[in-house]
C-alpha cells in the first residue's frame, strides 16, 4: 500500500520574494508563469504558482525533486540564485504567514488573502493542483480570515496618503458630510480619493490639478466630484484640503490660508509653507503609530498560526488514515473474490459445501490478519502488540 495523498512531506516551496529580487525581476518572473506550470506539471503530483509583485512562489506536490529541481533550473534561468527552499510542514507555515499579511513589503495588507485564493483557484480550475495543495491552501484562507477577524494586524494606515486622510478625519471627527478638497492628481492623489470614498461618505470632493482630464481620472461612482481649476479653487472655503503636488512650493495656494483652517500637505517639497498648515511630519506620526500597533500583533497572529498548523496536521492524518482504510477494504475484498473463486472450485471437484466454506473461511481469515499478526510480531517488545491484543480483547467480550 502507497498512500501519499496527504503526505505533508511531499510539499516543497520555491520562493524569491521582495527580500531576494527587485520588482522588475518579479514581474519577468510573473510573464513565465504559464511556462513554468507547463514545464513542471508532468512531473508533479499538484503545483500552485503565486505572483504578485512582492513575489513569485512555487508551490509544489513532489516525491521526484531531483528532476524538479532540474526543470526549476531549465525554466527560471538566472533567477534560480534567488530561490529559496521549504519542505514539509515549513512550506504551509510559510504560507500561512504569506496569507496573514506578516511576510509582506507593508506589514499586515489585505490584499495577499485574496492573491493566495486566486491563485489556487487558478491551478484548480486549470487542474494542476492536488488533494494535498488543496488541504493546505484552504487552511491558508481560514489563517488570512481569522488573523484579520481576531487581530489588528490590518489595523491603522500605513501609507502617507491614507494617513494624511485619517489624520483629518480625526480632526474633525469624521469626513462624513464634508466638503473635500484635493490638490494633485498622481498617484498619492489618487489613493487619498479611493480611501475617503472607500471608507467615509463626504458631502463633495473638488478636485483640482494643472490640467483637468488628469484630474478626471480620478473620479469613480462612489463619490460626489467636481473638477475647478487651480486658480478658482484657492478662492473657496472647504472643510478640509488635501495638497499632493510637486514642484513646489507654490505661491498663489497661500490664498487658501485666507478661507480654510484645516490643509494637509503631503507634497515633498512643501507645496504651501506656512505653519498652519499639517505636513508630513505631522501624518508621520500616525504612521509610526500604526506601524509599532501591528508590529505588536505578530505574536498573536504566529499563535493563529501555529493553531491552524495543528489542525492542519490532524486534518492530514485523518484523511490519510480514511484513505488508508479505503485502500485495506479493496485489498479485503480481493481477498473475498479469490476465496469465492476458489469455492467454486472445490466445490466443482466434489468437495462437501461445509468443507469448502471452513476452506474458505480459515484462507480469507489468516490472509486479512497476516499484516496484523506481521506487526504484533515485529514489535512485541514495544506498545503496538499490547494495544491490538487489547482490542480484540475488549471486542471479543
Amino acid at each position: 500500500m502507497n498512500n501519499q495523498e496527504y503526505d505533508i512531506n511531499n510539499l516543497k516551496l520555491y520562493s524569491i520574494t521582495y527580500k531576494d529580487s527587485c520588482f522588475y525581476d518579479l514581474v519577468k518572473l510573473g510573464e513565465i508563469k504559464e511556462k513554468i506550470y507547463n514545464n513542471i506539471f508532468n512531473i508533479v503530483k499538484g503545483l500552485v504558482i503565486l505572483s504578485t509583485c512582492n513575489r513569485f512562489e512555487i508551490y509544489v506536490d513532489s516525491t521526484n525533486e531531483d528532476v524538479l529541481l532540474d526543470e526549476l533550473n531549465q525554466s527560471l534561468g538566472i533567477y534560480t540564485k534567488y530561490l529559496h527552499k521549504y519542505s514539509g510542514i515549513e512550506s504551509a507555515i510559510h504560507l500561512f504567514r504569506v496569507s496573514s499579511g506578516i511576510e509582506s513589503a507593508i506589514i499586515g495588507e489585505t490584499e495577499v488573502l485574496s492573491q493566495v485564493k486566486n491563485a489556487w483557484e487558478e491551478s484548480k480550475n486549470m487542474g494542476y493542483s492536488s488533494r494535498l495543495l488543496d488541504s493546505v491552501f484552504h487552511q491558508s484562507i481560514i489563517v488570512g480570515k481569522r488573523v484579520r477577524n481576531e487581530t489588528d494586524i490590518s489595523k491603522g494606515v500605513l501609507g502617507y496618503p491614507q494617513a494624511s486622510v485619517e489624520f483629518g478625519s480625526k480632526i474633525l471627527g469624521t469626513l462624513d458630510n464634508k466638503k473635500i478638497a484635493v490638490i494633485g492628481a498622481g498617484n498619492a492623489a489618487k489613493i487619498m480619493i479611493d480611501h475617503i470614498c472607500s471608507k467615509y461618505n463626504p458631502k463633495l470632493i473638488t478636485i483640482a490639478n494643472r490640467t483637468k482630464e488628469k484630474a478626471k481620472m480620478l473620479i469613480n461612482n462612489r463619490c460626489n466630484f467636481e473638477i475647478e481649476d487651480l486658480n478658482s479653487i484657492v478662492n473657496k472655503k472647504y472643510d478640509i484640503v488635501l495638497i499632493a503636488i510637486k514642484g513646489g512650493p507654490f505661491d498663489f495656494l497661500k490664498e487658501l490660508l485666507n478661507n480654510n483652517n484645516l490643509i494637509i500637505d503631503i507634497s515633498t517639497p512643501n507645496a504651501l509653507e506656512s505653519d498652519t498648515v499639517y505636513n508630513l511630519e505631522s501624518v508621520e506620526k500616525i504612521v509610526k503609530e500604526n506601524f509599532t500597533h501591528r508590529m505588536s500583533q505578530i505574536p498573536l497572529v504566529e499563535k493563529i498560526i501555529e493553531e491552524e498548523t495543528g489542525k492542519l496536521i490532524d486534518y492530514l492524518r485523518k484523511r490519510y488514515i480514511d484513505e488508508s482504510i479505503s485502500e485495506i477494504m479493496k485489498y479485503i475484498d480481493s481477498i473475498i473474490k479469490n476465496e469465492i473463486e476458489q469455492t467454486k472450485k472445490n466445490i466443482n471437484k466434489g468437495m462437501n459445501l461445509d468443507d469448502a466454506l471452513r476452506i474458505a473461511f480459515e484462507s480469507f481469515t489468516k490472509k486479512s490478519m497476516r499484516p496484523i499478526f506481521n506487526l504484533m510480531h515485529d514489535s512485541y517488545k514495544g506498545d503496538i502488540s499490547e494495544l491490538i491484543i487489547e482490542y480484540y480483547k475488549r471486542n471479543m467480550r
